[in-house]
């Protein structure tokens, strides 16, 4: 039987290698539509939690999702790679594609997720590449790769497509089901089998197949897209700054009833996403536009540091009260965080920081906030609008600055309960 036959009639197995916040509701989604799943990953900590139904990452939903998958049998997870290859007829790799320190993208976990998988028989299989990566990546790298390592002709004797994961990380779950799949098949018959599994997820899926090369710039594209229009809500915020104006005030009033504006109020912005999508097109021209964008969010935790010292001078041993950790609103992932970057530029001043995040392991809140000299709040986390300045002042110090880097609090009420205000975005 072919493959796409096998799919069809859901008689195949797949292998998904990586199992963090990308491939973990992947595999589940999969699992819980009835699909075999083997997951894979390296690390033996996340291996055995899962094998507990335990899961590793946090997303609405997930750990009835990974109980379901255990019960109907559908889910094994294993650390061994090239196993799960030998058994499975489709393999999706999500591995991590970080920068190195010079900002060029680390393809170490991809190299050995396909070292792993050349050495098995790769005959009449699909590779589905789900990471990030730049441009001619699918077949600039992973087909001359492959095509050396087996000696296979890519799309005849193994099939391969870029199908990027664009999910929004806290909502995997709902987005794995009603988001549009780019279907990056290196040619006609590896889109039409990659199109046809995305499908299994939900038939009404919508599938939009187009080349490999522009399925990654795509990808690209998206993230990048957002990330320009987080740093010109900030450049907004530091030009209301210079004026003595509010940000929030100038932004709401824009996009109200104006149907040509949809302007993002300022904050911190950063992720791993956000962080380093520009970087994957670091050998392209013209993409001096996005590196500003790049430095100017990646300044805000510094400017942050800057006007508080404009307001209570040298910093050094002052108690920091840092509420959130995370990289954005209601999830649990610090990685590429502007918090921590902005946590560890507190430190630098030779602040003692107590952070607290409700995602997070941290301090309690009380903890935090006891004795606090300037309370920030770093992350727009849901839970922290409960907040009030009156109820704050009561833990912190007396006459103690509270710095707003979201717009939550009014300043006449931080006023009202003995607080001094700093706001970004809010001269």
């Amino acid at each position: 039987m072919q493959l796409l036959d096998k799919v069809k009639n859901n008689e195949f197995t797949l292998a998904v290698i990586g199992l963090g916040h990308v491939g973990l509701p992947l595999s589940l989604m999969f699992a819980t539509k009835g699909v075999s799943v083997i997951g894979v990953d390296r690390n033996p900590d996340i291996v055995g939690q899962l094998k507990k139904g335990i899961a590793t990452v946090r997303e609405q939903g997930i750990g009835e999702l990974l109980k379901k998958a255990l019960a109907g049998r559908k889910f094994s997870i294993t650390d061994d790679t090239a196993g799960a290859v030998s058994n499975a007829d489709i393999i999706v790799i999500t591995v991590g594609t970080p920068l190195t320190q010079d900002f060029r993208p680390d393809f170490t976990q991809l190299y050995q997720a396909l070292e792993a998988i050349s050495s098995q028989p790769l005959k009449g299989k699909l590779i589905i590449l789900r990471s990030t990566v730049p441009p001619e990546t699918t077949e600039g790298v992973i087909c001359k790769f492959l095509k050396e390592k087996t000696g296979l002709e890519p799309g005849h004797g193994f099939y391969l497509a870029y199908c990027p994961e664009r999910i929004l990380e806290g909502k995997a779950i709902e987005e794995l089901e009603t988001l549009p799949e780019l279907i990056g098949g290196i040619n006609l018959t590896s889109s039409a089998i990659a199109a046809e599994l995305f499908k299994l997820i939900n038939p009404e899926k919508k599938t939009i197949i187009i080349p490999p090369r522009a399925a990654e710039l795509a990808k690209l594209f998206t993230n990048i897209y957002r990330y320009v229009n987080f740093a010109l809500a900030n450049q907004f915020a530091l030009i209301a700054e210079h004026y003595g104006a509010d940000a929030h005030e100038a932004i709401r009033a824009a996009n109200e009833g104006y149907k040509r504006a949809n302007i993002p109020l300022p904050g911190p912005s950063g992720g791993p996403c956000l962080y380093k999508d520009g970087y994957m097109l670091n050998y392209t021209p013209f993409i001096d536009f996005i590196k500003s964008a790049w430095h100017l969010n990646e300044s805000i935790p510094l400017h942050i540091v800057n006007r508080i010292k404009e307001r209570v001078g040298s910093l050094f041993g002052l108690k920091v009260a840092l509420l959130g950790v995370a990289f954005k609103a209601n999830i649990d992932d610090t990685r590429q965080s502007p918090a921590i970057k902005l946590l560890n530029a507190l430190k630098a001043e030779g602040c003692e920081v107590l952070a607290h995040d409700p995602y997070v392991d941290s301090a309690p809140l009380e903890s935090a906030l006891s004795g606090a000299d300037i309370v920030i709040l770093a992350v727009n986390h849901s839970k922290f609008r409960d907040l009030t300045c009156q109820g704050i002042s009561k833990l912190a110090k007396p006459n103690s600055l509270l710095v707003d880097c979201w717009g939550f609090f009014e300043p006449s009420e931080a006023e009202k309960a003995g607080m001094k205000y700093v706001g970004l975005g809010k001269g």
